[in-house]
């Protein structure tokens, strides 16, 4: 599929479904934006400063419009006062009715095989900066995940190849092993990656 008719797809999901979104604490680009300005004037209001780096879902529903919204913010903290920072996520949480594990630090366990991250800045307010990885370590990391439906690593790494003009095996293999131990490559990974030149109109066999 052409890479604008998947963001215009993507488009008319996310403008269809913003009423359920809201219904079921589901958060789209707005909600998310939203969300980041007011942890903001929370940190503001508690001479807090905060980096929060975005990673998954969240990242590639504010930057790639690759689905409507997401139910989760994957995302890394810079150190701070803990006690603080865990009020402040509550009164989030109430503010914007959002569901138990809305934000989360769950990204830790995968980023122990990462070889290395290179992280840009995504947007910065006076109190909070939100970082993201490249698109070269996102795409790495889809490919180590390589998880079946209903996850969407496989729609997320044909967009992510398409945007960093992707067109060969040893091209994407060269991006992947910049981030990830080619040991860590098995046959779940092999597969993906076959399939996704498949999907991209490549023979990666």
């Amino acid at each position: 599929m052409e890479p604008i008719k998947i963001f215009c797809i993507a488009k008319r999901i996310r403008e269809s479904n913003k009423d359920m979104i809201n219904k079921i604490g589901l958060m789209d680009k707005d909600k998310l934006m939203e969300i980041f300005s007011y942890l903001n004037e929370r940190l503001r209001e508690n001479q807090l400063q905060l980096e929060i780096t975005v990673y998954g879902e969240s990242i590639m529903t504010m930057v790639y419009d690759s689905r409507p919204a997401t139910k989760d913010i994957d995302c890394i903290f810079s150190e701070t006062n803990l006690k603080l920072l865990e009020n402040i996520l509550n009164l989030t949480k109430f503010a914007f009715g959002l569901s138990e594990g809305w934000i989360n630090e769950e990204i830790k366990e995968p980023l122990k095989s990462i070889l290395k991250e290179d992280k840009l800045v995504y947007k910065t307010y006076s109190n909070l900066k939100i970082l993201k990885p490249k698109a070269e370590q996102l795409l790495a990391m889809k490919v180590l995940a390589a998880r079946p439906e209903p996850a969407m690593d496989f729609l997320d790494a044909n967009i992510l190849c398409r945007d960093l003009n992707i067109k060969t095996k040893e091209r994407l293999l060269e991006v992947v092993s910049a981030y990830i131990p080619r040991s860590l490559l098995g046959e779940r990974q092999i597969d993906f990656i076959k399939y996704l030149g498949e999907d991209l109109g490549y023979d990666w066999e």
